[in-house]
């Protein structure tokens, strides 16, 4: 039994703890409140003929399992993808892995690097590092590409911590990895899946989430003083126990959407949204299209256009697929099943569009390799369209027939060609 005066002194411990992050919460709160999304430049400009192509980055034999890729684009056109490769998931061998690929058409992946293994990530942040999970890497515009990745010291997912590595020459050499510190006592449960988006001070927004005891997303906010110094900070998009993984799809400069993965009985696609440049958030609503509690993405398009891409169903992660909404998420129109194939997995897809407009999508291929695709948007603009009403579904018959191994129409994911 504690006594009163050993009670006091526990709860002086505790307030003292949360003195300082809660002074650097308020102080980060003040600047939030100046900073804009960088909004993507709007162009009505397209190409004149629709082109789809994919390649497989990486099938390495040795590795037995790969998943949760993440992609950039460097200031030079070059792109970066990264992703955890190992004999299964969760296992101690598992590694982060680098490729990266010219500009140029015809150009090919590079030989995938080990960016962070278990030994050195151990090495780097001076504790024991049971396993490695899910990175992300995106690039500022001095070309300094910034890798967030997971770690577990003990338990599983929901004892994770985050960490940074950074690279100042385009990914050729990394500096030693830093925990991030998000919380005062055990800075547990943190974890990261989607892509960052730049801020007008120079900035950035990542979309994260915790899962331990309750499920929920995140914001975690990273500056870089002018002299170098990192400064970051969290703030939660709503509470709950079923909407993980946001994709944060800023609209303009103070309007955005998140929309999220969904572990709930219901298996929709949950969609959040803040009008102060993701300060605030509205309570989550679901959308027509279904969820199997697997990872999404999206991104506004250039024309002003959202493209998410999903697994079309509430059950299993067996097809891939587009879809758009020209309305700031409030409708969707499936466009495009980019693979369908039934008790197999094709998962976790992540988009960019690149300066020149052409859009990129990485996703895990049956858990044995990470596949590229890229494409214009007028080849968007061609695909069949099927709109979909706030609270509607799929159609009767409509993913069972993406799903027939004897389906005679064209899957767009057969038309392999090499990048």
């Amino acid at each position: 039994m504690i006594s009163s005066r050993n009670r006091l002194i526990l709860i002086g411990f505790v307030a003292l703890a949360y003195l300082s992050p809660a002074l650097r919460y308020w102080r980060e709160k003040d600047t939030l409140a100046g900073r804009k999304f960088v909004e993507t430049p709007s162009t009505n400009r397209f190409d004149v003929v629709p082109d789809f192509k994919t390649e497989i980055i990486t099938a390495d034999p040795s590795v037995a399992s790969m998943h949760v890729a993440s992609l950039c684009e460097m200031p030079d056109g070059k792109l970066c993808a990264t992703w955890y490769g190992g004999s299964h998931e969760g296992a101690r061998d598992v590694c982060i892995y680098g490729s990266t690929r010219g500009p140029a058409e015809g150009k090919s992946w590079s030989i995938p690097q080990v960016l962070v293994s278990r030994a050195s990530a151990a090495q780097e942040l001076q504790r024991p590092i049971k396993k490695i999970g899910n990175a992300m890497v995106f690039a500022d515009p001095a070309g300094k590409l910034r890798l967030i990745y997971v770690t577990v010291s003990i338990g599983g997912w929901s004892t994770s911590s985050l960490n940074l590595k950074t690279s100042r020459d385009g990914g050729q050499t990394w500096l030693p990895s830093r925990r991030l510190i998000l919380s005062p006592f055990f800075n547990l449960s943190e974890l990261v899946k989607n892509k960052a988006c730049a801020l007008s001070d120079g900035s950035w927004a990542v979309p994260i989430y915790h899962e331990c005891l309750a499920k929920f997303p995140e914001i975690l906010w990273i500056n870089e003083s002018p002299a170098g110094e990192l400064a970051w900070s969290k703030t939660r998009l709503f509470g709950g126990r079923s909407a993980l993984q946001p994709a944060l799809v800023p609209l303009d400069s103070q309007n955005a959407i998140a929309l999220c993965r969904d572990c709930s009985s219901m298996k929709k696609i949950q969609l959040t949204r803040s009008a102060d440049a993701g300060q605030n958030w509205s309570h989550p609503q679901s959308v027509a299209l279904p969820n199997p509690d697997s990872g999404l993405d999206a991104l506004r398009l250039s024309d002003g256009r959202i493209l998410l891409a999903f697994n079309d169903s509430s059950t299993g992660r067996e097809n891939l697929r587009l879809a758009l909404s020209a309305d700031g998420g409030m409708t969707w129109s499936r466009c495009a099943t980019l693979e369908a194939e039934l008790g197999s997995e094709f998962s976790y897809p992540y988009l960019i569009q690149g300066r020149n407009g052409r859009i990129h999508l990485v996703y895990t291929w049956k858990r044995k390799a990470i596949k590229h695709a890229a494409f214009n948007v007028e080849w968007l603009n061609v695909q069949p369209k099927e709109t979909l009403t706030p609270l509607g579904g799929p159609p009767p018959g409509a993913l069972s027939a993406a799903l027939d191994p004897e389906f005679k129409g064209e899957r767009l994911a057969d038309r392999d060609h090499s990048l």
